[in-house]
């Protein structure tokens, strides 16, 4: 049985996650504590992001598809913005998570590329270019007629 997708509450969730990360990265809270868990999160945020992207990308005839891209659009920049942000050191605890540096500089080129992407994908799904020819019912009766 196929796994149904709810692509807007799913989407919305990693919004959601994307702002109490960056809320909580522009405290002084104590990066001891939370430095593993924050960067869990982003790891999540990198890998839920792209596989959104890529079920996004390979289902064209999607229902409300382009609604779809939009919010996962709006989510990833927000998400780059929040990468830039840790990487120039422009939070008050960003040296804490120097160790990650590398990886985190890593994502945040992949999520400026898959940002790209998006952008491309949702030009093209709002300017008509990926309409497909539909054959409405009684096309579809005529055709099987015998």
């Amino acid at each position: 049985m196929p796994q149904m997708i709810h692509f807007q509450d799913d989407i919305f969730f990693l919004s959601v996650l994307i702002k109490a990360l960056d809320a909580g990265l522009s405290t002084e809270a104590d990066p001891e504590h939370f430095r593993e868990r924050v960067a869990g999160d982003l790891f999540f945020l990198d890998g839920s992001l792209k596989a959104f992207r890529g079920l996004l990308a390979q289902n064209a005839l999607l229902i409300d598809r382009s609604e779809y891209l939009k919010l996962l659009e709006r989510s990833s920049r927000s998400f780059v913005q929040l990468l830039e942000r840790l990487v120039g050191g422009e939070y008050p605890r960003s040296e804490a998570y120097a160790s990650y540096r590398p990886q985190l500089e890593a994502i945040l080129r992949d999520q400026v590329s898959i940002l790209a992407e998006l952008d491309g994908i949702l030009d093209a799904s709002l300017s008509g270019a990926t309409e497909t020819d539909l054959v409405s019912q009684d096309e579809l009766s005529e055709l099987l007629k015998e």
